[in-house]
């Protein structure tokens, strides 16, 4: 079966209010969902000082969803010349939009194994994206993420960077094959970025630790046999050294050995 990279998806605030608990729940199933900081503190305004009942009630609807969603927030963010406003002037909203791209852009930079993709409805923010030379990062309209996640088929655009993803992985993993002979085991990137969930923040993995030698069984029972060979050598040499002593020596315990055998003695034990 042919390896297939994971998706980190990062959703704009356009992406959450266009949609309801269950649909956010469906995202879901297409692979992690990361919020920008910008995006969940914008969401926890709404749902004290949206100027809309129907607003604010979505963003209530969300502060009791996000608890028990598996979501993460992050604060990454990484600038590129097509993130920027320009001297434009944006709106809150616009600006929200543009830290959310800039956090999924820090995020392809921190996971390069990983597809980011960025959902969102900023027409303008979707070929920012597009414009950037990166093969692990992409934008998508939320409907087409509800269709992802409801039936499973990809966007055009994410099946094809899927595909240039999996091949660069794969070039990778062949060319340390045939530089070493056995499979390396690639090394794990510096994470630039900072993935939260509530208030708890999370590293780089720790390291394995290393053993000189692995250990095996069979080395324990040879080590024993060989212990016990030698330990009967010098035992061996030791009972033959002290009975060449006793006999040069005259020792007393070999006195019965010297006598010569008495026939009668003999007779009397085969009952002659």
């Amino acid at each position: 079966m042919a390896f297939i990279p994971p998706v980190l998806l990062v959703l704009d605030v356009s992406a959450l209010l266009g949609g309801s608990a269950s649909e956010w729940l469906e995202f879901s199933r297409v692979g992690k969902v990361c919020l920008p900081q910008a995006v969940y503190e914008d969401m926890r305004l709404l749902s004290d000082r949206a100027p809309d009942p129907d607003l604010a009630e979505l963003a209530k609807r969300f502060s009791h969803f996000y608890p028990i969603s598996g979501w993460q927030v992050s604060d990454a963010s990484a600038h590129h010349s097509a993130l920027t406003a320009a001297g434009q002037s944006l709106t809150k909203r616009a600006r929200v939009s543009l830290a959310a791209a800039r956090t999924a852009y820090a995020l392809s930079l921190g996971f390069p194994k990983h597809l980011v993709v960025l959902v969102t409805r900023d027409q303008q923010l979707l070929q920012r994206v597009y414009d950037l030379p990166s093969n692990n990062f992409c934008a998508i309209l939320p409907p087409a993420l509800l269709q992802w996640s409801r039936t499973g088929q990809r966007p055009i655009l994410v099946s094809q960077l899927l595909q240039q993803l999996r091949a660069t992985l794969s070039a990778t993993m062949t060319s340390g094959l045939s530089r070493s002979g056995q499979m390396i085991p690639a090394r794990p990137e510096g994470r630039s970025s900072t993935v939260q969930r509530g208030d708890s923040r999370f590293g780089s993995a720790p390291k394995p630790k290393r053993h000189s030698r692995p250990y095996f069984e069979g080395d324990a029972n040879e080590a024993l046999s060989n212990l016990l060979s030698l330990g009967l050598a010098i035992a061996g040499l030791a009972l033959a050294g002290w009975l060449l002593w006793s006999v040069f020596n005259n020792s007393s315990w070999l006195e019965p050995l010297r006598q010569p055998l008495d026939p009668t003695s003999q007779s009397q034990v085969y009952g002659e």
